[in-house]
């Protein structure tokens, strides 16, 4: 992604197509949600001199329209008038196969849904499928998309492009890591609070002004009708999902919590019968929400959830949403001071354990077979919960973190307060604990037998290029 013309992260995606072109791979798939920056991402990978990039952008319309737009399209990348007149796939392969072979040749067709849509389903794909299988010479196909339930169907069997695409590079949000790059010089509690708030789109994230505080952002971006970060969730992020109106509700309702599928069903207004499944697992399929579970508990109903996946949107759906409809004349700093402000805190503190979590996966990403929260129910007090930072090591080994968000170090009456609840549970069959801090602890861990992660540790972990 691009932030003052420097292209920050994705040095692992950009290295993989660049070796992909050069091998001659023909066909590669590259897909994610909008605003995570596909296109950013193969603009940077086919900017390399021995590369002819062809990158064109297909748009609603006719699928003679789109040709047409395609062909100016090449024309303007090679600078040859007379590819204007082409009209069709076959046509286009003869004119590419007689360019300068020293280069490789990589034709992009970013937004390929809509290209797919001006035909029955499967016809534009069968034509792509030939040209594919056609191509002789130094030339790359890669179809970009953001309708991921769409361009994941170019992967069944039965498509026929199935076996055609072999490189896949599903996009998806920056972590934590990734997303503090954006804001390099704020002290760790302000990277964990900022990544709560503004998550992890990278087109988002370069509108972010570090000189300013968290709450500055959150009015010029997010409160503020006229918010860029607002303009693009209501106008962009959430098209595709609010095209008949029902996932929006959906979205509203879930908030910031994990909801259980008859808790989302009693809250909808109207009969949703039949149709709240189905509308689930499209957002689910857009990468929009994601249905979670106890790892303890993965195969029982009564513990599936729902929850919104991204922090942005997450952050829009608790606070902005409700908001949309008040007054222009209220001022974004007295919407912050009642309505966010005094829950803020509480709010950070639970996303701050989905980031020790996504601490774990870069840490040590081999040896974990599962993560996510840990269910209890202790007979013995009757009573029952929930830790969300869970491990299943490809032993067998459970650990459970109890995550802290704080402004000062942990202190020792804290850590064995939060240690005896979860020693004195009935049936916790854990193997080990421990305790991530935000702001370290105050007192020494080095021979403590439990694990002890500070936030400045989780900002040191290396980051997987």
């Amino acid at each position: 992604m691009f932030m003052n013309d420097q292209f920050i992260g994705r040095e692992r995606e950009i290295k993989e197509l660049r070796a992909a072109i050069r091998n001659n791979t023909k066909g590669i798939l590259v897909y994610g949600p909008r605003q995570v920056g596909k296109t950013r991402l193969i603009q940077e990978a086919v900017s390399s001199d021995d590369f002819l990039p062809v990158v064109h952008e297909c748009v609603t319309g006719s699928y003679e329209y789109n040709m047409e737009l395609l062909a100016e399209s090449i024309a303007n990348a090679t600078g040859m008038e007379y590819a204007k007149s082409i009209r069709d796939f076959f046509q286009m392969l003869s004119f590419l196969e007689t360019l300068d072979n020293q280069k490789n040749i990589v034709l992009v067709i970013d937004e390929y849904q809509y290209l797919r849509e001006t035909k029955d389903k499967g016809v534009v794909d069968s034509y792509l499928q030939r040209f594919i299988d056609s191509i002789k010479g130094k030339i790359t196909v890669i179809l970009c998309g953001s309708y991921v339930s769409a361009m994941k169907e170019l992967l069944e069997y039965g498509n026929p492009l199935f076996s055609r695409l072999q490189i896949i590079i599903p996009l998806t949000t920056f972590d934590y890591l990734d997303s503090s790059l954006f804001y390099p010089h704020l002290s760790t509690n302000e990277k964990i609070a900022f990544y709560a708030v503004f998550g992890g789109y990278p087109f988002l994230l370069k509108n972010i002004d570090e000189n300013e505080s968290l709450e500055e952002n959150i009015e010029r971006l997010l409160l503020s009708p006229y918010g860029a970060n607002r303009a693009i969730i209501e106008n962009v992020l959430l098209q595709e999902a609010g095209r008949t109106g029902m996932p929006i509700e959906v979205l509203s309702r879930i908030g910031n919590s994990k909801v259980r599928y008859n808790e989302i069903e009693d809250m909808m207004t109207g009969d949703v019968s039949g149709t709240l499944d189905r509308i689930l697992k499209r957002l689910i399929s857009m990468e929009i929400i994601e249905k979670v579970s106890p790892i303890n508990k993965r195969n029982e109903r009564k513990r599936t959830f729902y929850e919104i996946h991204d922090n942005l949107i997450r952050f829009y759906f608790t606070y902005i949403y409700s908001l949309r409809t008040m007054p222009f004349r209220m001022k974004p700093g007295i919407i912050l001071e009642k309505n966010i402000l005094p829950s803020l805190n509480t709010y950070i503190s639970k996303r701050f354990e989905v980031q020790v979590r996504e601490y774990f996966l870069r840490a040590d990403p081999t040896e974990i077979e599962d993560i996510g929260s840990y269910w209890f129910d202790d007979p013995m007090t009757k009573k029952n919960g929930e830790y969300d930072c869970a491990i299943k090591y490809r032993d067998g080994r459970f650990g459970i973190f109890e995550a802290k968000y704080l402004k000062k170090p942990m202190n020792e009456n804290l850590r064995n307060s939060e240690k005896e609840k979860m020693v004195n549970i009935q049936g916790l069959n854990v193997d080990y604990f421990g305790f991530a801090s935000s702001s370290g602890f105050a007192f020494n861990t080095d021979n403590l037998t439990d694990i002890y992660i500070s936030g400045d540790e989780m900002y040191r972990v290396e980051r997987i290029v």
